[in-house]
């Protein structure tokens, strides 16, 4: 099999090797997001392993952010400026990418394709801002008051003492993460730092059960504030169902000092030229969450916010939509990366006769 012909398979998702379950007891941070996540682990993991092993190799031969590319008649690889609705190649947004201090990259969770792709717009990040060796990757997925053990793991890896497969399970506790392994050999290959930026479900369970008067003051960042209107509007509609209805406005202040806790580990990390955060869209979408706090924070921002869509999640006539301009909210983000292929559209029932 050609090496073009492995990275079609890697960017059309092997979607076949990684379990559908994904739940809060495999990992040691909770998002505590409407961001729904999925993993791997069970029967399909050792097929899985030989698999990433595999793409490993082939990546550190080639380059770890090999270019899924777009055509005219392809969603996967297609890149939008949403504010121009300019479609834009992986040159065209780095170039877009020059000067910015923050990049944040809205995901949906452990979903290959996706990842592989963040790990596509980091490398051209750094590569044009020339912060090889001078930028945070930042994860949603790791704790801040774990960062002693992050970066000891991470120095180890970057020894060679332990794979990346080895980091993972040492700071999740869970090979569930393994969709992950691009933006993290990506880290190595250009000479990054990893950073935590989130809470502990425990950090977090005081605010969930008694609202933000509850929290741990010393865990609360100088000057937060609660998420706008609006946010609060599309958490409620999104969280419905799935938590009490009494609950919902703890949940949503959990949420926004995530979003706040992540921002100030983001703003006060200033000994670096660029830093990238991977967090669950709905942290990062319509400029509200993180973005907007990182806005708030920070007086001249140089912000790019990258949304990351999976086109398999919806069928064309919902990508040309409403998708990347709410009339409400307003733009998605800064930028709309797709992988995959759209559903394909519903037949039309038969003409009654």
């Amino acid at each position: 099999m050609s090496l073009n012909e492995v990275r079609r398979k890697w960017a059309l998702g092997r979607r076949d090797l990684f379990a559908d379950a994904f739940g809060a007891k495999n990992r040691r941070v909770s998002c505590g997001c409407p961001c729904r996540g999925r993993g791997a682990e069970g029967k399909d993991e050792v097929m899985k392993r030989l698999f990433m092993l595999g793409w490993i190799g082939l990546m550190a031969a080639s380059g770890w952010a090999s270019e899924v590319s777009a055509s005219e008649v392809s969603w996967n690889g297609r890149i939008i400026d949403v504010k121009s609705r300019e479609q834009i190649t992986i040159d065209g947004l780095s170039r877009r990418l020059k000067n910015v201090k923050y990049l944040v990259l809205g995901e949906k969770h452990n979903t290959p394709t996706i990842q592989h792709a963040q790990a596509q717009v980091m490398e051209a990040a750094v590569k044009e801002n020339q912060a090889i060796g001078n930028f945070t990757l930042a994860w949603e997925f790791l704790n801040f008051s774990s960062q002693p053990q992050i970066s000891s793991q991470f120095d180890r890896f970057l020894a060679g003492e332990i794979d990346v497969f080895a980091l993972l399970m040492s700071l999740q506790g869970s090979s569930s993460f393994d969709s992950y392994v691009p933006l993290i050999e990506g880290a190595r290959a250009l000479k990054g730092r990893l950073l935590g930026v989130n809470l502990s479900r425990a950090e977090k369970a005081p605010v969930v059960q008694g609202g933000i008067a509850a929290a741990d003051p010393s865990l609360v960042p100088p000057g937060f504030e609660m998420g706008s209107d609006y946010y609060r509007e599309r958490f409620e509609e999104t969280m419905a169902g799935h938590a009490p209805a009494e609950k919902l406005s703890n949940y949503f202040a959990a949420q926004c000092l995530t979003d706040d806790v992540m921002a100030y580990r983001m703003f006060t990390e200033t000994d670096v030229a660029l830093r990238v955060l991977v967090t669950g869209s709905f942290h990062a979408d319509y400029h509200d969450g993180v973005v907007a706090r990182l806005l708030a924070r920070d007086s001249a921002p140089a912000l790019a916010a990258v949304r990351f869509i999976d086109a398999s999640d919806y069928t064309e006539a919902t990508l040309i939509g409403e998708l990347l301009t709410h009339p409400r909210y307003g733009d998605l983000a800064d930028f709309v990366f797709f992988v995959n292929e759209p559903q394909a559209e519903a037949p039309a029932p038969p003409a009654l006769r």
